[in-house]
């Protein structure tokens, strides 16, 4: 009987085939197979070649090996025609089988990215690490960590995304819990769906971060599978949530003690908690009436002035204690951390009358205060921390006395008429 010609030998029979995420194999070889994708987001840019096989540990494999020579002629490297393609899988798929150290990046998972990547941007000094493990540990192990890089798939990830937006929603779990409590969500709420959103964006943010460093290491050969996976649109136009004047009267003088403290420090600093948590009492410079942020969230250090009340209240907490204490501490001396101060902070906000807000929405209320009261843009960004404008501008701006709307005012045509006969 006549060998059955491959479906993927040639152009036109390659063409023929429907668009689809997921590989057309053949197998070449004992162990071996090539696979020709030809994804619905790569219109117009052909097809690109793969190869599988297995480690001796039984471990299966699988590499990108270029482009396909559908629109573009073949020069043996990075398009290649069948046959180039077919020798390139085996001679990759012989280095595989010899062994680990020839092919050192061959079989990593998305698990094993994401340690190599945490790693080596805390060796570099990333601040926020701490919180992009977490949302990896919660949202992106549990789905993709076993699955091998080579093997994502655009569709696959978007399934994923998606699905992180109809998962209920993770709340907090009693310490002894076995089972991570959950809440579910009213996604015919627009709000809601926006906030699902936009927590999805920002997971799917920390993926492409860590496949996309693997793929800059050459750990990886072929990033359309996330590259073709877009964030959602229009999820960061919430409305910033801040404390006039009376509310934070009415906020400081429901919370007692040192919540108090951590409440004020919060309001005349405009810091992030952690940033709070981490001060010591060498930060705080009673000369010139500043506190030192010694650590943040973009990795630079800042001064931040403090206005006189301001530096009062840290002058105080700074009286007859150690140069390396913690300036802001728990009643029973220990620094504060997210849980101890929760509990405390909603019972201040019933007891003032308040909305729910978060302790980061005094932030907020910091920026905002001052840029109503018409402080530049500049300056306020820098007593954030931020590196420009960018973020004051897309929450603040509207809050600021406006220069254009002053400018027109003061140079456009006007009219003096009389009163209508």
């Amino acid at each position: 009987m006549p060998r059955r010609r491959s479906a993927l030998s040639s152009r036109t029979a390659r063409l023929a085939l429907p668009r689809s995420d997921a590989p057309e194999w053949e197998v070449i070889g004992p162990g071996i197979r090539l696979g020709y994708r030809r994804g619905r987001g790569t219109r117009g840019h052909g097809g690109s070649w793969l190869a599988a096989t297995r480690r001796p540990s039984g471990t299966r494999v699988q590499t990108r090996l270029g482009l396909a020579d559908d629109v573009t002629t073949a020069d043996g490297e990075a398009v290649l025609d069948h046959e180039q393609a077919k020798e390139k899988a085996r001679v990759w798929a012989k280095a595989v089988i010899a062994g680990p150290k020839t092919d050192p990046g061959a079989g990593l998972t998305v698990d094993a990215i994401l340690d190599r990547y945490f790693a080596a941007r805390e060796a570099e000094g990333m601040k926020s690490v701490a919180d992009a493990r977490a949302r990896a540990g919660a949202h992106i192990r549990p789905a993709l960590g076993s699955i091998l890089a080579a093997d994502l798939t655009a569709e696959g990830l978007r399934q994923w995304r998606d699905g992180l937006v109809k998962a209920p929603k993770r709340v907090r779990t009693r310490r002894f819990a076995t089972k991570q409590a959950t809440r579910a969500v009213d996604l015919k709420d627009p709000e809601v769906l926006r906030q699902r959103r936009d927590t999805a964006n920002r997971t799917l943010t920390v993926l492409k971060a860590a496949l996309n460093w693997a793929r800059t290491g050459q750990l990886v050969h072929d990033d359309s599978a996330w590259r073709l996976v877009k964030p959602f649109r229009g999820t960061t136009a919430a409305r910033v949530r801040f404390l006039d004047t009376a509310e934070q009267g009415r906020l400081l003088a429901a919370a007692e003690g040192r919540l108090r403290d951590l409440i004020a420090a919060a309001l005349v600093t405009g810091a992030r908690f952690g940033e709070l948590a981490r001060l010591k009492v060498r930060d705080f410079d009673a000369a010139n009436g500043s506190v030192f942020v010694a650590e943040s969230k973009s990795g630079k250090p800042r001064h931040i002035p403090l206005p006189a009340g301001g530096a009062r209240l840290f002058a105080d907490l700074t009286k007859d204690k150690s140069p390396d204490a913690f300036l802001l501490t728990q009643a029973t001396g220990e620094p504060w951390k997210p849980a101890s101060y929760q509990r405390g902070f909603r019972d201040a906000l019933e007891k003032a009358g308040l909305d729910s807000i978060t302790l980061h929405e005094l932030r907020h209320t910091y920026a905002s205060t001052m840029v109503r009261g018409g402080a530049p843009l500049m300056v306020v960004a820098h007593a954030l921390g931020h590196a420009d404008t960018r973020m004051v501008e897309k929450h603040y701006a509207h809050l600021a006395p406006s220069y254009v709307a002053e400018t027109i005012r003061r140079f456009a045509p006007d009219v003096a008429l009389g009163p209508a006969a």
